[in-house]
């Protein structure tokens, strides 16, 4: 029997003890799961209380239960749920039963979303909106995951779709009628068309790099010299002592990451090996990660010890020595680097440049104004209005696939050679389809509904 042809049954509430636990059943047999083990059929969509029993009569529990016929279901097949009381011994016996009736299976992960998907009640990318409803961790994750719900992306690439259709129609006049004369106007049309839809796609473009940092988390990576304050500014920033804190050099050689909520928005702080001339090999190659890591970064806390600046007083050959060590370009918009002169609590008097925070990670000195500094990076970074349209590597790889075809579409005489820019064009609908799933995605619904828990 075809997998999709058997009835998937899974929990759909979290195990272990609490007042209700919910399951869930879809395909063929749901309504006869209903008859067997609740003793009748509900009616559509109205909850019912019922006796639950095992096939054999012995009595499981008493709940509610509900039906929902196809295709009026959140999967688009028969459906049915079952919510009992949450002891787990009893959700596994009703676990047991529905495994017993006849081409009953308990589910895969992500498959009752993976059928509404396939039965098309969603879009291939509300469904991944759906797994960052469930997987979001801060306001901005929520809200942007909310925002994608309703599908924006799949309505706008599936205008752009219509209008690619409409242009490869046009296209086919030009085949058809090859040994006739085109009007200029006709390829003045389509070019400027194919401008317009890669300016649109561009512009959709241009904030996916928000999108994508929003739902994976703002990268923040320390940088400094040995002993600049590093671990100490990190354990103080996540409020517990994730990293070893010491005075000799050299303790931190691998990236130390703590996950963490700053103001609404998921960071990754990262902690990394001080860069120094060294001898030592595991200590070399912990500079390599820190080189890596700032490469990688969103925002850069570069630290500087203020003894050091106390003893020389030479404050820019610190800050150019460090970004050259770390391969930064101080001149970049991006990463946005925040200069942070550490351990003011040592030092009797320094005169500190209005553009340097002044700290002590120890005392707190400064702390609060730096979480502010912080705050206004993350904003300007990520901004405060609308939800991104593009939040997954996924779709912008899709979007720009799309615009590289149609360039290449653009640069090619419609009157000369049509059938090569109806080739481009169909490229181009293809790759957006994919954002959609409206063409063969197969080899992406695996790595997508994998990450979905059993009973979603």
């Amino acid at each position: 029997m075809n997998r999709q042809d058997e009835t998937i049954f899974a929990l759909a509430t979290p195990a272990g003890r609490a007042a209700v636990q919910i399951f869930r059943v879809s395909g063929k047999g749901a309504a006869r799961a209903l008859r067997r083990l609740a003793g009748r059929l509900p009616q559509p969509r109205v909850m019912k209380y019922s006796t639950i029993t095992d096939i054999d009569g012995h009595k499981i529990d008493v709940g509610m239960t509900a039906w929902f016929p196809s295709p009026a279901s959140p999967t688009g097949e028969d459906y049915a749920e079952f919510h009992l009381h949450g002891t787990p011994h009893i959700g596994r016996m009703l676990m047991l039963a529905l495994e017993q009736l006849p081409a009953f299976r308990l589910a895969d992960a992500g498959e009752f979303t993976r059928r509404s998907f396939l039965n098309g009640k969603m879009t291939l990318d509300q469904t991944e909106a759906l797994a960052d409803v469930i997987d979001a961790d801060t306001e901005a994750q929520h809200r942007q995951a909310m925002a994608r719900l309703d599908a924006p992306l799949s309505k706008l690439t599936d205008t752009w779709r219509l209008q690619l259709v409409a242009l490869m129609a046009r296209l086919e006049t030009l085949i058809d009628f090859a040994d006739e004369d085109i009007p200029d106007d006709l390829s003045q049309d389509i070019h400027h068309r194919l401008e317009m839809l890669i300016a649109n796609i561009g512009s959709v473009l241009k904030d996916a790099d928000r999108g994508v940092i929003i739902r994976d988390g703002v990268n923040i990576v320390l940088i400094g010299r040995p002993n600049a304050g590093k671990s100490t500014l990190l354990n103080a920033l996540a409020g517990r002592d994730d990293a070893i804190v010491s005075t000799e050099e050299g303790t931190t050689r691998d990236i130390i990451k703590v996950s963490l909520n700053m103001g609404g928005y998921a960071v990754h702080l990262k902690d990394t090996a001080g860069l120094r001339q060294t001898q030592s090999l595991a200590e070399k190659e912990g500079i390599k990660r820190t080189i890596l890591a700032a490469a990688d970064a969103d925002i850069i806390l570069m630290l500087i010890d203020a003894q050091d600046i106390e003893n020389n007083g030479d404050f820019g050959s610190h800050w150019t020595s460090i970004c050259a060590e770390a391969g930064i370009d101080n001149t970049a918009s991006k990463p946005a680097i925040i200069p942070v002169l550490t351990k003011m609590d040592m030092i009797a008097y320094l005169s500190v440049d209005k553009d340097w925070l002044s700290i002590s990670a120890e005392t707190g000195l400064g702390m609060d104004q730096l979480r502010m500094v912080i705050q206004s990076a993350m904003d300007q970074l990520l901004g405060s209005g609308e939800a991104a349209m593009v939040s997954r590597e996924r779709h912008r790889h899709a979007l720009m696939a799309c615009q590289n075809s149609l360039m290449a579409a653009k640069d090619i005489d419609p009157a000369c050679e049509p059938e090569l820019i109806a080739e481009d064009l169909r490229h181009a609908a293809q790759s957006l389809g994919r954002i959609s799933g409206q063409v063969d995605v197969e080899d992406l619904l695996d790595e997508i509904f994998s990450s979905f828990c059993i009973g979603k």
